[in-house]
């Protein structure tokens, strides 16, 4: 990382300064918790590299992300542990008790940020890789917090000494009380007494006599108050005393000052860890201030690319939408797109239009995402910028002789003079300051040595030379900023493609200047110039004609599309209803035939012939079903409906709702199948928005609402058959390119229900195929599987007899089951 100085080459501008990114660091410093982020944030500059700069813009992203989840990243009222740390250097020199709670409140604060990250790696894994090498001095903090009262005091159990030095002390301001108490007692029947208290003067414990009877107490005159009528007197009894007292103390001290050495001692061992937890407490709190202040913009984590594609969509600049916001305003969004064939932006337009914000805009956010944080656009793509190198404002100094056009020329050298691409070059009105036509042409060629150096070039500009230049320059971009005719009133739009005039005749009027003043300018302005600006007028009419025009065509083709999918669906349903009726009608015929067929098999005495007459019934009406379900796909492939898998049959939309009800739950995303529940419609998911998906139906695409779409199982590869329902519980699934059916199936690790599903459809297959003999393997285990197996064939209506396996066949592992012919 390096630092842009604040004093670089004399005529050399400092962007940090020009562009007022030292501004935009005022407003990160707002956002800082601790004395450790408020000096990495005053020193915050630009990354080098792409991959330094998207790992600072991800650990940001990762930031807002915490901070919108609701977790702890503030750090509040954590004092600076620098000037500790700082004394910790010096050998023998102890800490004072504030200086430690200092110290401790660090490691407590590191402690946390680091169990905070170090469960969430997939979540938070930048985060989590500073944090992670911290070590664990909790321990060492809970002990030596033990020591020290919030207060600042050494508690009495910091060691055994001080404990027992302690309670001497107790024991004697009793003994000292009770002493005085006495005196005070025998003093006051004396008549003696100022006040009935005890108090200390000069660390000794003594009471206050009247000093016209002072001779009524025996002792030492430590003070005398401010009036003179009262003596501070140390009675002799308990000079003694006092003097154990003082001693005492000075015990005390002793042992604090041990406490203290030992407190610092163990702290100066762990002096390099507690420096890594201040460093690393101070990223962190940098960025969460980067954090709050992306949140607080609205602003987005930029892409960085290295092909030079500088792309900034509905961008806003920070300081002047801040500004704005505070006084109920808001910011014009701007939009461009640059890239290494198009190197180069030039912006006109009338004073007071905005293209000198456009140049700042553009300057301001490139520094913002080379620094880590977050931009404020809806869109944002960056390369990595070597340089930023600004010519905007008025540089003129008398003092070192320079005009206002000197001024530019020299710092125009310095930027020729330093240029190394990759580099960001802004130019703010160059060019001028001279005469128009040489100003012009010097512009022009200023411009063009920066574009043929790589650089990436934005300029501002009211020269049509300039503007002309833009036009019939291939790599060069042509904008302006809009200005309404109607009101005289710039709107800060900046329109891309168009150059735009200078109005300043209309400004003038705008202004107010006198009528003759502006009837001579105009009378005045050459002929060349006239056409040209009326050539930019007409131009720019011509844009906002082009502009209504593509917008009512936008519209007539949404509203085309609406109709049309109105049709559709209408037709779509009307179809439904038209193939809802027809499977009626069949399945009606189906069940007639199938109704009569069983009167008649009942009506046969034989057994034999009953039996053969039953299965030519089931034959029949497998026939019967089959011819059904051929005639209505045939039936939805002439009216060009989507095949019977896709839902729209009643009972091919039982079978998606099951489906759909099977998979886990998860959010949608692009190509998963869905159901248009307002439709009854399926389609695929194209694009995922928070709160729009557009899911393509056929040719036609929908804008729907996630809680109106019902997630599908994915299609199976092969082409699924219509499932027709055969009378007596038999399930028969037609398709012509199944392969052929064995006579084995196996159930193991199955449960009961899977089991019974899968035993069912194998019955159903291996009697279209003939089988004769059939064998369902299921274990032996708790005998759950072979009940569950034997209940379905108790009852159905394909199964002849079904007896356990032979010990060669599996044994009660197995069942045989013979099918009816």
């Amino acid at each position: 990382m390096y630092r842009l100085r604040d004093q670089m080459a004399i005529t050399l501008q400092n962007p940090i300064a020009t562009l007022e990114f030292d501004q935009l660091r005022a407003l990160l410093l707002e956002r800082i918790r601790t004395p450790l982020g408020a000096a990495l944030a005053a020193d915050l500059g630009m990354l080098t590299t792409r991959d330094l700069v998207r790992i600072e813009l991800r650990r940001t992203s990762e930031g807002v992300a915490c901070l919108q989840q609701g977790r702890a990243l503030d750090l509040h009222d954590l004092p600076d542990p620098r000037p500790a740390l700082a004394r910790l250097n010096i050998a023998d020199v102890n800490l004072e008790p504030a200086e430690i709670l200092n110290l401790l409140r660090t490691i407590s604060a590191g402690a946390d940020l680091r169990d905070t990250f170090e469960g969430d790696g997939e979540i938070f894994p930048l985060l989590r890789e500073i944090t992670l090498p911290l070590p664990n001095l909790r321990p060492l903090s809970q002990r030596l917090r033990g020591r020290i009262s919030p207060a600042g005091e050494i508690e009495d159990s910091a060691s055994p000494e001080l404990r027992e030095v302690r309670s001497q002390l107790s024991r004697l301001r009793t003994q000292i009380h009770k002493s005085l108490e006495s005196i005070l007692k025998r003093a006051d029947e004396a008549h003696a007494l100022q006040d009935e208290f005890i108090t200390i003067r000069n660390d000794r414990y003594v009471i206050p006599v009247r000093n016209d009877n002072r001779g009524a107490v025996n002792g030492v005159v430590h003070a005398m108050s401010s009036s003179g009528q009262t003596a501070f007197i140390e009675p002799l009894e308990t000079i003694g005393l006092n003097n154990e007292l003082v001693r005492l103390r000075e015990r005390e001290q002793e042992e604090i000052i041990k406490v203290l050495f030992r407190i610092t001692s163990e702290l100066r061992a762990e002096r390099e860890s507690i420096q890594q937890m201040a460093e690393v407490i101070g990223r962190i709190d940098l960025i969460a201030a980067k954090a709050r202040l992306a949140i607080d913009q609205d602003a987005i984590e930029p892409r960085i690319n290295t092909e030079g594609r500088f792309h900034l969509r509905a961008a806003r600049h920070p300081l002047l939408a801040e500004s704005l916001r505070q006084s109920g305003g808001q910011v014009v969004p701007i939009s461009f797109e640059m890239d290494e064939d198009r190197r180069v932006l030039v912006v006109s337009g009338p004073n007071a239009g905005g293209k000198t914000v456009v140049l700042k805009t553009a300057g301001l956010l490139a520094m913002m995402a080379l620094a880590g944080m977050h931009v404020p656009a809806t869109d944002a793509d960056l390369p990595v910028f070597g340089q930023i190198l600004t010519d905007i404002g008025d540089q003129q100094s008398i003092a070192a002789s320079l005009s206002t056009f000197t001024a530019h020329i020299g710092n125009i050298r310095a930027i020729s003079d330093h240029l190394e691409p990759p580099a960001l070059v802004l130019l703010d009105e160059v060019g001028t300051g001279t005469d128009p036509e040489e100003g012009s042409a010097l512009a022009v060629a200023i411009v063009d040595y920066f574009r043929s150096c790589g650089a990436h070039v934005v300029v501002t500009t009211h020269y049509s030379g300039l503007k002309i230049y833009a036009t019939n320059t291939t790599g060069v971009i042509n904008a302006s900023v809009e200005f309404d005719e109607q009101t005289l009133r710039p709107t800060y739009r900046l329109l891309i493609g168009l150059a735009g005039s200078s109005s300043g005749i209309e400004i003038a009027r705008r202004f107010g200047l006198p009528a003759g003043i502006l009837e001579r300018a105009g009378a005045r302005v050459l002929t060349a110039g006239a056409e040209a600006a009326d050539y930019l007028r007409r131009l720019r009419e011509q844009y906002e004609q082009n502009q209504q025009t593509l917008a009512a065509l936008a519209e007539e083709r949404e509203a085309v599309a609406e109709k049309y999918a109105r049709l559709e669906i209408d037709f779509a349903r009307r179809e439904r209803e038209r193939e809802g009726e027809f499977r009626a009608e069949l399945r009606k015929i189906v069940d007639q035939f199938t109704e009569r067929a069983e009167s008649l098999v009942r009506s046969i005495q034989d057994a034999a012939e009953q039996r053969r007459v039953r299965r030519e019934a089931d034959r029949r009406a497998v026939e019967l079903r089959a011819s059904a379900g051929t005639l209505a796909r045939e039936m939805r492939q002439s009216q060009g409906l989507p095949p019977e898998d896709t839902a729209t049959s009643s009972e091919s939309s039982a079978d998606g709702v099951a489906s759909a009800a099977s998979l886990p739950d998860r959010e949608l995303q692009a190509g998963d199948r869905v159901q248009l529940v307002s439709l009854g419609r399926e389609g695929v998911v194209e694009s995922v928005a928070p709160h729009e998906i557009v899911v393509m139906v056929g040719a036609l695409r929908f804008r729907e609402k996630p809680d109106s779409l019902r997630l599908l199982a994915p299609a199976h590869p092969a082409a699924r058959r219509a499932v027709n329902r055969l009378p007596g519980g038999i399930a028969l699934s037609l398709n012509e390119d199944k392969p052929p059916v064995g006579s084995e199936l196996k159930v193991i690790g199955l449960t009961a229900d899977e089991a019974v599903n899968a035993a069912d459809q194998f019955l159903d297959a291996a009697s279209l195929d003939n089988h004769d003999r059939l064998r369902i393997v299921h274990g032996v285990g708790m005998g759950a599987l072979r009940r569950a197996i034997a209940n379905l064939l108790s009852g159905h209506p394909l199964v002849s007899r079904f007896y356990p396996a032979d010990p060669a066949e599996g044994g009660q592992g197995a069942t045989i089951v013979e099918l009816k012919r």
